[in-house]
C-alpha cells in the first residue's frame, strides 16, 4: 500500500504561505482615493512614475516635464546676456545654445530626454523645441558655453548634431544723411531699366513675396490691402505693427508699393501680394531662431520669394584683414552654416527662392554664415554711379549687386523717406523675381539665377542689375 510521501503539515503550511502571498498582492493592489475621490491603483502610480521617468513612445518623449509647455514657443531675449563674441566677431547671446540632429528621422524629443539625462542639473534648460527641423535651444551657465558645444558632441555622439550660437541679428542698418532728399526718388527704377521689365509684367496677386522685418504699417496707402497671411513669430499673433525704425515699410513698398495711386512712388513688382513676417521682440531684438520660425512659417505658407534685409551684428569698429576673413569664412561657424545650408536648400526645394541683404560692413559677404548658403541670392550695393557703395558688403559670395542708396520709399504715418543700405538692395531683386515667377510661377531657382545673370552688366568685376533681356 502506497503512503503519502508529504505529512499533513507540509500542505498546511503551504496552504498558509498561498494565504499570505495573496494578502501581500492585495495590500500592494489596493485601492486608494487619491485627493480627487477617484479610485486610483498603487500599480497605476508605479506605471506613471515609469510613464515619467523612462518614457517608451513618441508622445511620452513630449510629455516630459524639462520640455516647454509649448513647442515652437519664443521667448524674448535677455538683454542683460548680449555679449561681443571676440572668437567669432559677433553679438550673441550668452546663455543660449541652439542644437539640430542632422538626420531628421530622428526624434528631438527622444533626443531631448537623452541630452537631459547627460544635463540633469537644473542649470541646464531646454527652453526651445521645434520638431520641423529637428531644433532645440539650451539655456545654461554662460561659463559653459563653450565647453558645453563640443562636449555635447562627444556625450551623444550617436547623433550627427549641429551646434551654434543664438546669433543677434540686425536689420541691416541704413544710413540716413539730410542731403540724401537732394537726389531723384526714381533713379533706381532708370538706373536697372524696369520698364523693360513692366513691358512684359507688373506681377500678378497671386505671387507672395514674404518681407522678414521689423515691422509695418499695413494702412500706407503703398502697402493697403496687399498683405497676406500677416504673422508674428514672437506672440503668434497676426500683429505685425511697426517699430519705432522705419525699415520693413520701406523694404517692402520698393517691392509691391502700389501704382496709380497718386502719390509716392510705385514698386517693383505692384501686383504681385505680400506677406509680412515680424520678428522684432518686444525688446527690439532679433536672432537667429526668430529669423528660422519666420522662413519656415514663409514656406509653409507657400511665399513664392523670402525677402530678408538683415543678418548677423557685427561689433562696431571690425577690422580684420581680408585673408583673415577669408580664413574665418573657410574654417569657422560650420556647423551654422551647415544648419542654414540645409533651411535654406529645404525652401529650394519647395521652389521658394530667399533674397538676402549682403550686409553693410565693407567686409566680404559670407563672413555671416548665415550668408554661405549657395541657394541663396545675396545682394550688394551700389551708388548712383555704378560703382560699389563704400558700405557694401563684397565678394565672391555676392551673386548681384543693386542700387542701394538714396532710395526713396515709403515711412510710417502716410510719409516717405530716403534710405540707403544693401537693406535696400535686396527688395530690388526680390521685386524682380516677383516679375519673373509672374511669368512662370514654377520656375526653378537654378533658372532664376541664369535670368538675373543674363540681365546684368559687368563694371569694376562686379554684376549689377541691368534688365536688357526678357525675363522669361
Amino acid at each position: 500500500m502506497q503512503t503519502n510521501k508529504f505529512p499533513f503539515r507540509y500542505f498546511l503550511i503551504l496552504f498558509l504561505m498561498l494565504l499570505l502571498a495573496i494578502l501581500f498582492w492585495v495590500i500592494v493592489f489596493g485601492f486608494n482615493k487619491n485627493s480627487n475621490g477617484n479610485e486610483q491603483t498603487n500599480i497605476q502610480r508605479i506605471v506613471d512614475r515609469v510613464f515619467i521617468d523612462r518614457p517608451n513612445t513618441e508622445e511620452e518623449y513630449w510629455h516630459q516635464e524639462y520640455l516647454p509647455e509649448q513647442a515652437a514657443q519664443i521667448n524674448p531675449i535677455d538683454t542683460t546676456k548680449i555679449i561681443n563674441d571676440t572668437l567669432n566677431q559677433r553679438r550673441i547671446v550668452s546663455n543660449l545654445v541652439n542644437i539640430a540632429i542632422k538626420n531628421t528621422s530622428n526624434s528631438i524629443a527622444k533626443f531631448a530626454n537623452e541630452l537631459k539625462q547627460k544635463y540633469p542639473s537644473d542649470e541646464y534648460k531646454i527652453v526651445y523645441i521645434d520638431s520641423v527641423v529637428n531644433r532645440l535651444q539650451v539655456q545654461l551657465p554662460d561659463k559653459d558655453r563653450v565647453n558645453f558645444k563640443t562636449e555635447v558632441k562627444a556625450k551623444l555622439n550617436q547623433y550627427k548634431l549641429l551646434v551654434w550660437d543664438e546669433t543677434l541679428f540686425d536689420y541691416v542698418k541704413t544710413f540716413n544723411d539730410p542731403k540724401l532728399k537732394d537726389n531723384s526718388a526714381s533713379w533706381y527704377l532708370k538706373a536697372i531699366n524696369i520698364n523693360k521689365a513692366w513691358d512684359q509684367t507688373t506681377g500678378d496677386k497671386k505671387i507672395v513675396i514674404a518681407v522678414i522685418d521689423n515691422g509695418f504699417d499695413l494702412n500706407h496707402p503703398e502697402l493697403v490691402g496687399k498683405a497676406v497671411k500677416p504673422y508674428n513669430v514672437i506672440d503668434k499673433s497676426e500683429n505685425v505693427s511697426p517699430s519705432k525704425e522705419n525699415h520693413g515699410t520701406h523694404v517692402t513698398s520698393t517691392i509691391v508699393a502700389n501704382g496709380n495711386n497718386n502719390q509716392g512712388l510705385v514698386g517693383i513688382c505692384p501686383e504681385c501680394s505680400f506677406m509680412p513676417i515680424k520678428v522684432e521682440d518686444q525688446n527690439g531684438m532679433v536672432s537667429n531662431t526668430y529669423i528660422i520660425d519666420a522662413i519656415l512659417y514663409a514656406i509653409k505658407n507657400k511665399a513664392d520669394v523670402v525677402n530678408l534685409s538683415l543678418g548677423m551684428q557685427i561689433p562696431m569698429g571690425l577690422n580684420i584683414p581680408l585673408e583673415r576673413q577669408k580664413e574665418y569664412i573657410n574654417s569657422s561657424a560650420k556647423d551654422e552654416t551647415e544648419f542654414w545650408d540645409d533651411l535654406f536648400n529645404y525652401a529650394s526645394e519647395k521652389k521658394v527662392t530667399c533674397v538676402l541683404a549682403a550686409g553693410n560692413s565693407n567686409i566680404l559677404t559670407g563672413f555671416d554664415p548665415f550668408q554661405r548658403a549657395k541657394s541663396t541670392i545675396k545682394v550688394g550695393a551700389v551708388n548712383q554711379n555704378g560703382i560699389k557703395a563704400g558700405f557694401s558688403n563684397f565678394g565672391n559670395y555676392t551673386t548681384i549687386y543693386a542700387p542701394g542708396t538714396n532710395i526713396y520709399g515709403a515711412k510710417p504715418g502716410n510719409s516717405y523717406e530716403v534710405l540707403q543700405g544693401t537693406s535696400m538692395a535686396a527688395p530690388i531683386i526680390s521685386g524682380l523675381i516677383g516679375l519673373i515667377k509672374s511669368k512662370n510661377k514654377n520656375i526653378s531657382n537654378q533658372e532664376i539665377l541664369k535670368i538675373l545673370d543674363a540681365n546684368t552688366i559687368t563694371k569694376n568685376n562686379i554684376k549689377i542689375i541691368d534688365i536688357v533681356s526678357s525675363i522669361n
